[in-house]
């Protein structure tokens, strides 16, 4: 065991451990000063217990709350102490009497006044709880335990005596006092995680607990022959091991002061139910046994725990039922969030579809524009595929544009766009690249002519137009075709031949075809 951060042994807890060893045994050997020596001894505890929780109380970065309730341990260690000391004078006068051994009334009044200081001082630490919902449960929980605590004690200490059940109710709260604050200690340490001593610290105060249980129960039925040593010896047992415990705490505190910070805490705790199965484990065996006072106690306590743990599951399920109330509110909201993300990503996706198509087609007549139509041709060229490039150029559009406006000619494009686009698979390009320029793009199987295809087209734009508002129109087309070969070292050289060959036809009287000579 190591001291604060020093490296080596803890001188004061091996003389601890030793010293109660040796006074164990002097108490198994029976001599005739076993009394006053097992209640000098008890003292001694209680002194070490006194400046032990003091020294505690000191330790820097200690939260102020856990400081508070080592000096209360200290305050109630005094109090033992004058409880012993009383003792002691009793049993000096009197060594014969039974309250020699047991604890006159001055000493149980003292135990039980420390103790319940001590049970004060722990309802005042901070439990940590989010809600008042959170801290009825706990409250309910270490009711429960309190009970089956309280029920363990009246059938290991109370003679089995219906007319004294009222009589005896005294000895269970005040003689054993300090074991249901042990047990309230170790409840508390387990269902909270916000108590002021390790746990460490719980499981050896829990053990002193044990001691002194099993010495009453011992004490219950008389301390005739060697009955009297073993009782001595449980109770020095469980009060030196309090002092044990407390320099335990010490030392762990010494080396860590953020030990006690609070702990994640369980959504449930299995401690109130094995309290409860032990209130029913104890009527059982009343019952086997015939015992009429404590079937009646074990009874009582059965009610209460059972009650306990009725409430507490009511108030889980209500719980339960506004958790999931929320939980239904919150998927609700999330999933109107996620469908209200979805609709923005689905207009996001709209919006950039239509700027694409924007940027990339021609307001006028839909048809891709130059942009696009560069960036297809470029694609087939590189792909290595068959490639035809036309440019188209309507003849006389001027004059019916001068004559009728622009509302006129923009009627005439749309028609023509249209024509054109019906002369060519849909796997080929139709664009308009300029006021009244198109190009088409085709991809043509080994037995299509592309000769044939710009005829098709000079004759569908030569058709006449009828222009709602104005009358019938006219125009031709001049095309020029080229037709990519190995040498074609991109789609502007392409277009430069196909646009050789068009005014190729324009200076030989427009209204045809020329295709471009291959290089």
């Amino acid at each position: 065991m190591t001291r604060g951060r020093e490296a080596g042994p803890d001188r004061l807890l091996i003389g601890l451990v030793a010293g109660a060893a040796a006074v164990i045994a002097l108490l198994a050997a029976r001599h005739g000063f076993q009394v006053v020596s097992a209640w000098i001894a008890i003292a001694a505890a209680h002194a070490g217990m006194v400046w032990v929780a003091r020294s505690t109380s000191r330790l820097p970065e200690l939260p102020g709350w856990a400081r508070r309730f080592w000096r209360t341990v200290a305050a109630a260690g005094v109090v033992y102490l004058a409880g012993d000391v009383a003792q002691l004078v009793a049993v000096a006068r009197d060594p014969s009497a039974p309250t020699s051994a047991t604890g006159t009334t001055v000493q149980l009044i003292a135990l039980a006044v420390g103790s319940i200081g001590l049970m004060l001082t722990l309802l005042t630490v901070p439990l940590g709880f989010r809600s008042r919902r959170e801290r009825n449960r706990f409250w309910m929980d270490v009711a429960t335990v309190m009970v089956a605590a309280i029920v363990v004690g009246w059938y290991l200490i109370v003679p089995d005596r219906p007319a004294a059940l009222l009589d005896s109710a005294a000895p269970v709260l005040a003689g054993p006092v300090i074991i249901l604050l042990c047990v309230f200690v170790v409840a508390k340490l387990v269902m909270s995680g916000t108590a002021p001593f390790t746990r460490t610290c719980g499981v050896i105060a829990g053990s002193a607990a044990v001691s002194k249980s099993a010495a009453d129960a011992l004490a219950s039925d008389g301390l005739s022959g060697g009955r009297l040593s073993w009782y001595l010896i449980g109770v020095f047992a469980a009060h030196a091991l309090l002092t044990i415990a407390l320099r335990v705490n010490q030392n762990q505190l010494a080396g860590s002061p953020r030990i006690l910070e609070p702990r994640g805490r369980k959504p449930y705790s299995l401690l109130p139910y094995c309290a409860i199965a032990v209130t029913y484990l104890l009527l059982t065996i009343a019952v086997i046994r015939g015992a009429e006072s404590t079937v009646a106690v074990a009874l009582a306590a059965t009610a209460v725990s059972t009650l306990l743990v009725v409430l507490r599951q009511l108030t889980a399920f209500r719980d339960n039922a506004r958790l999931l109330g929320e939980l239904d509110v919150k998927v609700r909201e999330l999933s109107d969030t996620q469908q209200g993300l979805r609709d923005s990503l689905a207009e996001r996706d709209a919006l950039a579809a239509r700027l694409r198509h924007h940027a990339f087609h021609d307001g006028l007549t839909g048809l891709p524009n130059r942009s696009l139509y560069a960036e297809r041709l470029d694609t087939a060229l590189a792909a290595g595929v068959p490639v035809v490039a036309m440019l188209v150029d309507l003849d006389d559009f001027k004059q019916v544009n001068d004559a009728w406006g622009h509302a006129a000619g923009d009627a005439l494009l749309r028609e023509v766009a249209q024509r054109l686009s019906s002369c060519v698979r849909e796997d080929d390009t139709v664009a308009r690249i300029g006021g009244d320029e198109f190009a088409v793009l085709l991809s043509p199987a080994p037995a299509d002519d592309p000769r044939e295809i710009a005829a098709r087209m000079v004759q569908a734009v030569e058709a006449p137009v009828a222009i709602p508002g104005f009358g019938s129109a006219q125009v031709g087309a001049s095309v020029g075709i080229a037709v990519a070969t190995d040498l074609t070292k991109d789609g502007d050289a392409l277009l430069r031949e196909a646009d050789h060959a068009m005014y190729e036809v324009k200076r030989s009287g427009k209204g045809s075809y020329a295709l471009a000579p291959s290089h």
